[in-house]
């Protein structure tokens, strides 16, 4: 029988804890020291023998890149600080330890195009969402320019003269709702309505059918999760950062996201072209190649349905917005542009994406408030190769931002650049041209990106515009409603503008009997 001595035991036990005492001791000092040393090192390092110290900029940026990612992505505030660092210190800033902000001036044609004999910016991994590395704006460089062939037929102008009727289709129910609630003296969010319009036209565009919410006067559920995760998709995108935080992702997940691929697959299941004479987007997803096999996988599929939604309608909805707000305080503008298109139209069925292209006014009126209020107001960053951008040598793996608010704003690119000024887009031709505006940098004007990876849908955005706007003014006189001077001031953007409400009433114009 076996006896247990636990006095022994002990003795050989604590023996044994106090010969490694000091093995523990001499660790614990070590690892104390190290870091000790080691963040001073770590800090001396980033400032002064760093391959980007000497690019100008706040030393803290250089030091840690979480102000910045905490300011982008959960305060929402950081456009405004790019701006003035910019100003500041010039067209290149550091902005992180291993990060720069760029000037469109240089980073449009340095680090967005191509050029010739030279390595390409690869994109940023999960910029967008986790696994947007599959989609057309996140693919590497063969898989994007496949992606992009693939969906080139869907957004090309032949296209677009084939969807006018859909596009129609919905700005009509538009204008039936808004002159409803016009007759009743009811006060609108426009912010509400021209998001129902845009969400049901490209949902029709994309899966051959609408959202529904111009119909029902409110968002559907998909919708409503989109705006609901504007703040909370921040907040993944700096947990993507930091791998203590990445578990947490999943754990939170993107709602509409998720929700829009089960969307698409609905779609899928309905195959190629699902009514008889009638494409949408996913008609020239599902098109196979020479090879005879489909040249998006499902996977690339699903994910681009979802981009396509999201990007062919919060930024037109947000670009509408504020021209409704800059239009509308600006009493002179808003007096022009009533004029242009009520003298250009007899009647509202004149009112077409063709013949709304040919006024220089509207023009205008749509690129300035892009321009000072741009839908996206940061660009996807790029991955440096190693290359010299502005006469500054950047090493491999150095993360390049354009921001375009800080571009769009940048009195170095053009005259005024915080006021809104649309003859600054006018034709020498035009009566109210104005020269002071002759100077500006027309050419960082980009506000669906640059390069072969620029917006693909920008001209339905165009079209979308002009034909919305054109509808709504020549039907109707607005004016907003007090206290709203400080609308876009006050907006936090996280990659998208997080809009409060534009409250405006509606009249039908004075000779609406006239021409109804």
């Amino acid at each position: 029988m076996l006896s247990f001595d636990i006095d022994k035991y002990s003795q050989r036990l604590v023996a044994h804890i106090q010969r490694l005492t000091p093995n523990v001791e001499v660790g614990l000092i070590l690892c104390v020291t190290t870091f000790i040393v080691a963040i001073p090192a770590v800090i001396i390092y980033r400032l002064y023998f760093h391959p980007l110290a000497e690019v100008p900029g706040r030393k803290i940026h250089a030091i840690t890149g979480f102000l910045t990612q905490w300011k982008s992505h959960i305060i929402g505030t950081w456009l405004r600080e790019a701006a003035q660092l910019h100003r500041q210190y010039g067209p290149i800033v550091r902005i992180g330890p291993n990060h720069i902000a760029v000037d469109g001036s240089i980073g449009w044609p340095q680090v967005y195009g191509h050029q010739p004999g030279k390595a390409e910016f690869s994109t940023y991994p999960n910029f967008i969402f986790p696994g947007d590395g599959m989609s057309l704006i996140g693919a590497q460089k063969d898989d994007h320019r496949r992606q992009r062939r693939q969906l080139a037929h869907a957004f090309s102008d032949a296209a677009l003269v084939e969807q006018q009727s859909v596009i129609l289709q919905y700005i009509d129910l538009l204008m039936k709702q808004l002159t409803q609630r016009a007759e009743s003296g009811e006060p609108i969010d426009i912010v509400t309505w021209v998001n129902l319009t845009t969400f049901d036209i490209i949902g029709d565009l994309t899966f051959s059918e609408s959202f529904g919410g111009l119909k029902s006067g409110g968002y559907h559920p998909w919708v409503q999760n989109f705006f609901d995760g504007i703040r909370g998709e921040g907040m993944m995108r700096l947990m993507d950062r930091y791998l203590l935080l990445k578990p947490f992702i999943l754990a939170i997940g993107y709602r509409h996201i998720r929700e829009s691929m089960e969307r698409a697959k609905a779609r899928v299941a309905l195959g190629e072209q699902p009514f008889e004479g009638r494409r949408d987007f996913m008609t020239y997803m599902f098109r196979r190649g020479k090879d005879g096999v489909t040249a998006m996988s499902d996977t690339e599929l699903l994910v681009n349905s979802s981009i396509v939604i999201g990007a062919g309608s919060e930024t037109t909805a947000t670009a509408l917005s504020g021209a409704f707000f800059y239009i509308g305080t600006h009493p002179q503008v808003y007096s022009y542009l009533v004029d242009e298109i009520r003298g250009a139209f007899a009647d509202a069925s004149d009112i077409t994406l063709k013949s709304t292209a040919q006024l220089q006014y509207l023009h205008a009126c749509i690129e300035e408030p892009l321009r000072i209020y741009p839908p996206a107001a940061e660009t996807p960053p790029r991955v440096c190769p190693e290359a010299t951008i502005g006469g500054k040598y950047i090493p491999k793996g150095t993360v390049v931002t354009v921001y375009q608010w800080a571009t769009f704003r940048n009195p170095s690119n053009f005259a005024d650049p915080d006021s809104f000024r649309p003859e600054r887009w006018l034709p020498k031709t035009h009566a109210l041209y104005d020269e002071k505006y002759a100077g500006d940098n027309r050419a960082v004007f980009k506000p669906f990106s640059y390069g072969a990876r620029d917006c693909i849908g920008k001209n339905h955005a165009y079209a979308e515009l002009r034909v919305i706007l054109s509808h709504i003014l020549f039907k109707f006189d607005f004016e907003l409603k007090p206290g709203q001077s400080d609308w876009h001031e006050n907006q936090t953007s996280f990659l998208v503008w997080d809009k409060d409400p534009l409250n405006i009433t509606l009249k039908l114009r004075q000779d609406e009997a006239s021409i109804s």
